[in-house]
């Protein structure tokens, strides 16, 4: 770490993490990602992913899928969890740590059975991880972790971008929105993504040129490896990053702006 570096508190560090992710709680209530919306459900697939098939040996997911009681519990449980541990600020480490152990149940169970894994909600664990320490120095030590785990993530998907060939193929970007909207070009053609996608698509030049302002977007973010003094404008680049791409390609990318509060809280 920069020696001229400096940090704003752990509460106040807090205080947005939970706000934040109070927020994304929310739109989950809204868009029926909760486990009552998934109450009963007969199909569960955990795939490759050892975690579930664990889980399922132990019958968690099981049992709670059965149990209404149980799932409003955990949902609306989760919830007054993340306001206390927004406004309440003694013994905060433990309130987190509750709150990061239920919402990790309520992750692989919804996942399960909707049949869709998720990579991005490791975001919301990673972020959340540091608060559940009592001590502020082993907080901070998480948080740095954060940080580096985030340009993990953006500079290895331009990683493999350039070594899978994706930006040697000027067709490539063109071909990934044709399929990524084959859902709205039969139900709802007026939506603007698609509305978007079919300009792209028609217009193969400019969708390649976009494509590759993605890629270096992402590359940027190797300079947070040798230096904090580009933070901020990282952080500003993340912001366009989730909303462009939920936008253009409708890839749900609001998660990693919870990892992303990392490059706010280090200042020089």
């Amino acid at each position: 770490m920069n020696p001229t570096a400096t940090h704003i508190s752990i509460d106040k560090y807090a205080k947005i993490i939970f706000g934040y992710f109070l927020l994304l709680y929310l739109y989950r209530m809204h868009s029926g990602t909760m486990l009552i919306d998934s109450y009963s459900s007969p199909i569960k697939a955990a795939g490759t992913n050892y975690t579930y098939w664990l889980a399922l040996l132990l019958q968690f997911p099981q049992f709670i899928n059965q149990h209404y009681l149980i799932s409003w519990c955990l949902d609306f449980g989760i919830l007054l969890l993340i306001i206390v541990c927004l406004f309440i600020r003694k013994q905060r480490w433990i309130w987190a740590s509750l709150l990061l152990l239920l919402f990790f149940v309520k992750c692989f169970t919804i996942q399960l059975y909707a049949c869709s894994h998720t990579k991005s909600i490791s975001c919301n664990f990673v972020a959340l991880l540091p608060l559940c320490f009592r001590k502020e120095k082993n907080a901070h030590l998480m948080i740095e972790f954060g940080r580096y785990f985030l340009i993990y993530i953006l500079v290895i998907s331009a990683y493999h971008k350039f070594v899978n060939g994706s930006l040697q193929n000027p067709e490539n970007f063109s071909s990934i929105l044709m399929h990524q909207h084959l859902d709205l070009a039969t139900l709802y053609p007026q939506h603007i993504s698609y509305k978007i996608a079919t300009f792209l698509i028609e217009h193969t030049t400019l969708a390649t040129f976009l494509f590759y302002i993605l890629f270096v977007t992402q590359l940027c973010f190797v300079l947070g490896i040798f230096t904090k003094q580009f933070d901020k404008w990282l952080f500003l680049l993340l912001i366009a990053f989730a909303v462009l791409t939920y936008f253009f390609m409708r890839i749900y990318n609001f998660d990693i702006l919870l990892l992303g509060i990392t490059l706010i809280y280090f200042k020089e």
